[in-house]
């Protein structure tokens, strides 16, 4: 019941106001606790929309491989990417908060040999993804925010 209400148009809107205000995303916890892990605050990403080019925020657990700040494309292992990435090939500036400090960043899609090393890292330690990856055709994309 409780994801249910948090998976609904108004509890996403809650989520986004909780991060941006308090800065812990109750949805995000809610799947790591599901998937196993326990990520790090989560942050929130505002980017341009790919279509409207109005501001679109997003709350996404984040993870740090290697030095590089790490968002994971995996739409709950859904067959298509979500709407944030699509927004960030279309236009790779974004602002990020993290415990509520804004942010510039700009964005890109980890390819060939670094995306295969930051995958094996962020499959160990979180399994879910990797079972993600097996279900979908779909390359998961990494986004490194830069």
């Amino acid at each position: 019941m409780l994801l249910k209400l948090m998976m609904s148009p108004l509890g996403y809107k809650f989520d986004r106001w909780m991060l941006r205000w308090t800065g812990d995303s109750p949805l995000t916890r809610l799947f790591a606790k599901q998937g196993g892990y326990k990520p790090k605050m989560p942050l929130l990403l505002v980017a341009k929309g790919r279509k409207s080019g109005k501001k679109r925020a997003v709350a996404l657990a984040y993870f740090e491989i290697d030095g590089k700040l790490l968002l994971v494309g995996s739409a709950g292992g859904s067959p298509t990417e979500p709407d944030w990435v699509r927004n960030l090939r279309a236009n790779a500036d974004a602002t990020i908060y993290i415990d509520r400090k804004p942010r510039p960043v700009k964005a890109r899609i980890a390819h060939g040999d670094e995306r295969h090393a930051l995958w094996e890292t962020l499959a160990a330690a979180v399994p879910t993804y990797a079972e993600f990856q097996a279900r979908v055709k779909r390359e998961i994309p990494l986004v490194i925010l830069d």
